[in-house]
């Protein structure tokens, strides 16, 4: 906890920026292997992954949104219009995700593209989420709320599915402290 922790100690976003390469990786991936030859044979497993990813991506959002968002715009409130504008941007994840939902109904082949769509989508969003946020976070909040928002992002997962979630971030762990590949 952040009692130990030095008073000049700075959030570290490398878990945050696993779990955006996470969700932008594996719904460009998923879309990918709907459309490789016997996916339907292997259907179950991709949609299950698929309904992780979606509940991954809803929990991820919900604890930015509580929490981190907030917080950062108590801390930086010159970035209340850059955030209202990504709380719409982050709204409109909406109707990808629920074609993505009604997609797992049918063919995996028609389930491609609203997947490939989603992918394109949640990379738009956070792109624009880590180029408006990110300096901030490091710069502006101090460890113990970076601490609240880590602690509710992971809490929020639950308990039935957090080994394999934390399973995929890690899979994405090649990560630099920018999000850069090593």
């Amino acid at each position: 906890m952040s009692t130990l922790a030095p008073a000049h100690a700075r959030p570290d976003t490398t878990g945050l920026l696993m779990a955006h390469a996470a969700l932008r990786g594996e719904f460009a991936r998923l879309s990918e292997a709907c459309r490789a030859p016997g996916a339907e044979a292997l259907r179950a497993g991709i949609a299950a992954h698929v309904a992780l990813m979606l509940d991954l991506l809803y929990h991820h959002q919900e604890a930015e949104e509580d929490v981190l968002l907030p917080m950062l715009s108590g801390a930086a409130p010159h970035l209340r219009p850059g955030l209202a504008a990504l709380a719409a941007q982050r709204a409109g994840l909406a109707v990808p995700a629920a074609r993505v939902r009604v997609g797992l109904t049918g063919p995996l082949e028609r389930l491609a593209r609203p997947l490939a769509q989603l992918a394109e989508a949640v990379r738009g969003y956070l792109d624009a989420q880590e180029e408006l946020c990110l300096d901030p976070i490091r710069t502006l909040l101090p460890l113990s709320a970076w601490e609240r928002f880590d602690e509710a992002r992971r809490w929020r997962v639950p308990p039935a599915v957090r080994s394999r979630a934390a399973g995929v971030v890690r899979s994405y762990g090649h990560l630099d402290a920018t999000g850069a590949g090593r």
